[in-house]
């Protein structure tokens, strides 16, 4: 069963927003740009194994997505977490494209693009670490060992896998997304004992999503962004462009004439993810561009937000499930 489901991580999203707030001519664009790339070819790579997991038996297996847990002193990221009463399989997802060479004396892999070499840490080093780490977090948090697997999963079908040496032992931990279910037969048979039962599996899946510790990033110190530069205004859902006009209860976008009733909600949601998850009636209104504080409050009120009053301010809160 799927017990951590696929969902774009937060830090994807703050990007999204970032990109489209920042200003063109912002000397951190282009590499928010980047970033932002890389991190979606990511999740999309991860939504092609996802695909492939969905037809794992799910009364034998718990799946667990996009972990992130700590040892105590550091915290570790797993791509994906397969546990059995038999074994615990972990997956390093790359969505890498290209021709592939894994060279395990140097433990870096070189990809060749367009004529274009680049390095990379050894993918296999780092799925190795992180079954050390989860080993050592099973133990920090009192559950029995049970056998520790892992495999290197290349999620673009149409990338080129090659060892300079070793491609045996290679080609043992490092596959194509669609060879996962076919791998996972000898995986099964490596390891035809069951360790655990479904009660302790049970147990440790609660663990596990309790102590999940989503990373929280401070965009715009991260990219040395101020919030004052960040631009404002409700961004057209057809278009992109800024600002949309609040007039007689309607979004309206001056540049392709497309209207909305709902398009603030997207601009509210950018503040949460950038400046900071709460907003009061004034930030709104200084944000959206709504002169109008009985409109503001009118509008904010139809959103599902939590809110509060302190001494000067009503104030409203990004919820959980947001």
């Amino acid at each position: 069963m799927i017990s951590k489901s696929l969902k774009v991580p937060e830090i994807n999203l703050q990007l999204e927003a970032l990109v489209r707030r920042i200003p063109e001519q912002h000397p951190a664009r282009e590499k928010v740009i980047s970033e932002y790339k890389k991190r979606s070819a990511g999740f999309k790579g991860e939504e092609r194994l996802f695909y492939y997991l969905s037809f794992l038996e799910p009364k034998k297996y718990w799946i667990f997505h996009d972990l992130r847990l700590s040892n105590g002193s550091q915290f570790f990221q797993i791509d994906a977490l397969l546990l059995t009463a038999n074994f615990a399989l972990i997956l390093e997802v790359k969505n890498w494209t290209g021709t592939l060479i894994f060279n395990p004396q140097f433990q870096q892999v070189i990809r060749i693009q367009n004529d274009k070499e680049e390095g990379f840490p050894d993918p296999i080093s780092q799925a190795w670490h992180q079954t050390n780490q989860f080993r050592n977090w099973l133990d920090l948090n009192g559950f029995p060992r049970i056998p520790l697997d892992f495999l290197v999963v290349i999620s673009h079908p149409s990338t080129i896998i090659k060892a300079e040496t070793d491609p045996l032992q290679i080609s043992m931990k490092v596959l194509h997304s669609h060879h996962l279910l076919s791998k996972m037969n000898g995986i099964e048979n490596k390891y035809p004992q069951e360790k655990t039962d479904s009660k302790e599996i049970r147990k440790l899946c609660r663990t596990l999503l309790k102590k999940h510790t989503p990373v929280q990033s401070e965009i715009l110190e991260h990219f040395n962004v101020s919030a004052e530069e960040i631009l404002t205004g409700v961004s057209c859902p057809k278009c992109t462009s800024l600002p949309m006009i609040f007039h007689w209860g309607k979004w309206h976008c001056p540049m392709c004439l497309f209207s909305s009733h709902l398009a603030h909600e997207a601009a509210v949601q950018d503040y949460f993810r950038l400046i900071k998850p709460a907003i009061t009636n004034s930030e709104f209104r200084s944000f959206t561009h709504i002169p109008s504080p009985y409109t503001a409050s009118r509008i904010l009120s139809r959103m599902n937000l939590s809110s509060k009053r302190n001494k000067r301010h009503r104030i409203h809160e990004k919820t959980l499930e947001q």
